[in-house]
């Protein structure tokens, strides 16, 4: 990085992590950051982020000027990327709970009595000596 990007970021000049810009846009999702950013023309590095998470970082002036823009109402920000809106509160709602796969339980009983009942019916009518082409001439 260039000699703007050792300036304290304080003076409005540097490069913020997407933690750092959560914690300057609180009103945002989380998981809506950088697509904010992107709308409101935040500029963002091409270098890695410092905490190895291969995020971009973005412009500190930049990300102050969309924060004051936010506090207004000014910024262009989805309604469905706010943390205060509706789909945040849907998303953080527990959802019901899942119900786990079936296994060999008791409430699937009557379905592999049927199930073994026709592979019986089937394996005996294949080994059955009044039956021409049985599997035992076959292996014959």
């Amino acid at each position: 990085m260039g000699a703007a990007d050792e300036q304290c970021p304080q003076d409005g000049e540097g490069w913020l992590t997407k933690a750092e810009v959560r914690e300057l846009w609180p009103q945002i999702r989380p998981i809506s950051v950088t697509a904010v950013a992107r709308a409101n023309s935040v500029r963002t590095s091409a270098a890695p982020s410092p905490d190895l998470t291969g995020e971009p970082t973005f412009h500190a002036g930049d990300v102050r000027h969309v924060a004051a823009r936010i506090a207004r109402g000014e910024a262009d920000v989805a309604p469905w990327q706010r943390a205060d809106s509706d789909a945040a509160r849907d998303d953080a709602a527990p959802s019901p709970p899942v119900r786990p796969p079936g296994g060999w339980g008791p409430e699937n009983v009557p379905g592999l009595i049927l199930l073994a009942v026709i592979l019986g019916l089937i394996l005996w009518g294949l080994t059955s000596p009044d039956n021409h082409g049985t599997v035992t001439d076959f292996v014959r």
